[in-house]
Formats: C-alpha cells, sequence, structure tokens
C-alpha cells in the first residue's frame, strides 16, 4: 500500500481528528515535535525566497506541493493543536468557515512568519466561489472529505473581465493538495464532495511592492463568453451574486 492511500484509510477512520480539534477549540499535546519544526522553518524558508524574489512563483507551487504531501498528518496536527486559533466565520452564507491560525514556538508564543495559515470547514451545501488573485499565492491540503477542485489559468485582464483559460478540474481527496499563483492556476473554485470536507491552507500575500497585500475577485467562467484560441472572457462579478449563482449544484 503506497502512503498516501494509507494516510487516506487512517484519516477515513478517525477523519481530520486532530487537525479539527482547533476548530472545536481544544488544544493538542503541549511538546512540539522537531519535525513539525522543520516543517514549519521549510515553509518559512520558501515564503521568504518567494517574497524576495529568489524563486518563480511556479517554484514555490512545486516546493510546496511536495512539502504538504511529505507532511506526517499526525505530527501537523499536534502542532495545529497547539496552534492559537482565530474564528473567522463564513464570509458569505454557503461560504465554508474559516479559522485563522497562528503557530506558537517551543516556548508557547506566537510565531512571526512570512505566511499565514487557515482551516476552512465545508458543509455539503458550502461552495468556495471561482475567483482569481493578485499578489499572493496559496495551497490547499484536504484534510477531510473530497472536493470537485476546478482551476483557470488567468491569461490576462480585460476592463470588466478575467481572460481565462480552463486548466483543471478534478477531484481532490484527503491527503491531495491544490495550490495557485499568478503563473499557474490562478482562478480556482472548490465544491466538496462529501458530507463534511475541510482544507489546511497556507497563504503568503503581499507579493508586489506597492501594492495591497492582496486583491480577490469573484468571477464568473460558467456565463462567460468562449472565445476562437479555446479561451473565456469571464465577467468580474460581485461575491454575493457569485454566491447566489454558484451553488454546489452548479
Amino acid at each position: 500500500m503506497d502512503r498516501r492511500a494509507l494516510l487516506r484509510q487512517v484519516l477515513v477512520a478517525c477523519p481530520a481528528y486532530a487537525l479539527l480539534a482547533a476548530l472545536a477549540g481544544t488544544r493538542g499535546p503541549a511538546g512540539p515535535d522537531a519535525a513539525a519544526r522543520r516543517w514549519i522553518l521549510d515553509q518559512q524558508d520558501l515564503a521568504l525566497a518567494l517574497a524576495r524574489g529568489e524563486i518563480h512563483p511556479r517554484r514555490w507551487q512545486a516546493e510546496v506541493e511536495a512539502l504538504l504531501r511529505r507532511v506526517d498528518l499526525a505530527t501537523l496536527s499536534a502542532e495545529i493543536g497547539r496552534a492559537e486559533a482565530r474564528h473567522v466565520g463564513r464570509a458569505l452564507p454557503n461560504y465554508p468557515v474559516k479559522h485563522s491560525l497562528v503557530f506558537r514556538d517551543e516556548a508557547g508564543v506566537s510565531r512571526r512568519l512570512r505566511y499565514a495559515t487557515a482551516l476552512f470547514r465545508f458543509d455539503r451545501g458550502n461552495v468556495i466561489t471561482p475567483h482569481g488573485h493578485r499578489h499572493m499565492v496559496s495551497a490547499h491540503l484536504v484534510i477531510e472529505g473530497a472536493f470537485r477542485v476546478r482551476t483557470f489559468d488567468r491569461l490576462r485582464d480585460e476592463a470588466g473581465a478575467m481572460i481565462l483559460r480552463p486548466s483543471g478540474d478534478a477531484a481532490v481527496g484527503t491527503g491531495e493538495v491544490s495550490t495557485m499563483s499568478a503563473a499557474r492556476d490562478n482562478v480556482h473554485w472548490f465544491v466538496p464532495r462529501a458530507a463534511r470536507a475541510a482544507t489546511f491552507d497556507v497563504i503568503v500575500s503581499g507579493l508586489d511592492p506597492g501594492a495591497p497585500a492582496f486583491r480577490i475577485e469573484a468571477v464568473d467562467p460558467v456565463r462567460g463568453e468562449r472565445l476562437s484560441d479555446g479561451s473565456l472572457r469571464a465577467p468580474i462579478i460581485d461575491f454575493v451574486e457569485a454566491s447566489r449563482f454558484y451553488t454546489a449544484e452548479v
């Protein structure tokens, strides 16, 4: 049995138990693990290298995907259980519940890191509607359930629209990762395929000096105009409209 299959069996038997403990306000083991500390610092090195322009966003995506696939979920669970968790709530009624996390060091002091982390908990009807990003990158590790994840490369912008090319439409299960950057899969769309599902996210923002830390815009690929080269002109819409149209059935 390969590692991913084993991981999936463990989490099906005990679905994201410690990772989601933070959502219930509980705390994991008091002692930090050396492997978890190394993982946190590896993420920090990558975030700093990206922010300094030492690596390309595609390289960040590849390296972070590898880190998230390698991490021992039980070890990461315990570290998340020790983290400072802040309940953010739902951005819109059909959005998932968000908790922002801040890792603690060996002394229990909140770490100052170049990246942020968060947990998103989905019920069956929750959706992350299609949206594009500026000035940031993100990675999303599925820690419970499964998702249909649709992605689009952002080719260019026009007045009131993004020109997109579909880049993926996949079932992403427990232990699998989806990432985005300006270079690849900049627009993404998450729909859960289980009664309960959750992701653990790593985010690096503030990547363009002089610009806002990040900008996120809802976009409408389903009702977009198909262009002759196979790309599509997707209107930029507000998130309230996106939330009304992009239900879990779309």
